[in-house]
């Protein structure tokens, strides 16, 4: 199955239990999520997690996963709602970045773990691939439409991401208006 978009250079589908239906309204989303996955560089890695039933013990997944290397995965179709942010689910697309706040805790890597910041390649990715969500919801490249997971889910238990990671928003914001400038008119419709 090839990805919806094209900044996406392939799609991994998600277990169908890890996303729920959309409301009827396509393409459905009026706001992006910015996640940090808190995990190893690869999105490989990520994609092939949501593979399974109850991914990571519970139903999680986002619609994309952007590696440290810039590849960028597919995981959900659009016309679904991915389960990453909460109450901002069935209105928002989700985008994991495989990046990793300092000392976090993981048993391979142990306290001391200096992090993952986001890398050129990454930001560089995500931002053609956001910038072309909003041109085609036909949505305003602003911080109202592109909220880090703990501003557009204030339940959330990750009450650091995507900052912890080290995510410079200014700097992201900005790759995201060139490339938002650079598309000029809509693309093509997305497929529902």
């Amino acid at each position: 199955m090839l990805p919806e978009v094209p900044a996406a250079s392939r799609m991994i589908l998600a277990d169908r239990s890890n996303y729920l239906t959309r409301p009827p309204i396509f393409p459905g989303y009026d706001l992006i999520v910015i996640h940090c996955t808190d995990g190893h560089p690869a999105a490989l890695g990520v994609a092939q997690m949501w593979q399974q039933p109850g991914a990571s013990g519970k139903h999680t997944s986002a619609h994309f996963v952007i590696g440290q290397d810039g590849e960028a995965i597919q995981c959900v179709p659009l016309a679904f709602a991915a389960q990453h942010a909460h109450n901002a689910n069935a209105h928002s697309v989700g985008i994991e970045h495989c990046a990793r706040t300092p000392g976090e805790w993981d048993k391979a890597l142990g306290h001391h773990d200096p992090g993952l910041p986001p890398s050129d390649a990454l930001y560089a990715k995500s931002a053609e691939l956001v910038a072309y969500l909003l041109v085609a919801a036909g949505l305003p490249c602003d911080r109202d439409h592109v909220k880090g997971h703990a501003e557009a889910d204030p339940a959330t238990t990750h009450t650091r991401c995507p900052d912890g990671c080290g995510w410079d928003w200014d700097a992201y914001m900005s790759r995201v208006r060139i490339a938002y400038e650079a598309l000029g008119s809509p693309p093509a419709p997305l497929v529902a």
